[in-house]
């Protein structure tokens, strides 16, 4: 019942410090974005009127919208789809912001999201220590899973 709390409470008010971060990936118009992407955010998000699409390689794209409640970013690539809620900083849980303290002296917390992916709902937590970024999971208790390994920086 708590974890089905917290989701509800960070699915209200995620979102809120996404829109004021610059983007690493390239803003395109709607009609650059692949068909089966255009065709898959209609079917899952037709309430959806405005929505900015970013393009992280020619595989990978981000649809950035807002619901009535709160931001939210899919991504789609050629085998999945993902879907990341922002968490604010003051809903972050404590077993997260404790573990990173714990085993990752001198980094802070960029940011948190849960992601709900192929049925699977978890949190992701991007830490950052000086040019030295990464990237952790956790399961919704707020228990560490792994370093999620992400492609070099070009």
């Amino acid at each position: 019942m708590k974890k089905y709390v917290l989701l509800s409470l960070a699915t209200v008010t995620l979102f809120s410090c996404s829109t004021n971060k610059k983007s690493a990936y390239k803003s395109v118009d709607q009609r650059d974005v692949p068909q089966r992407y255009m065709k898959d955010f209609q079917r899952m998000r037709p309430e959806v009127k405005e929505v900015n699409w970013q393009m992280a390689d020619t595989n990978t794209y981000f649809a950035n919208f807002k619901t009535e409640d709160n931001d939210c970013i899919m991504e789609f690539n050629r085998t999945s789809t993902a879907t990341y809620y922002v968490i604010p900083k003051e809903y972050v849980p404590t077993d997260i912001t404790d573990y990173v303290n714990a085993n990752y002296q001198g980094y802070s917390v960029l940011d948190t999201y849960i992601c709900d992916s192929q049925n699977k709902k978890y949190y992701i937590t991007n830490i950052k220590k000086k040019s030295d970024n990464k990237k952790l999971q956790f399961d919704l208790q707020g228990n560490f899973d792994r370093v999620i390994e992400t492609a070099p920086q070009k």
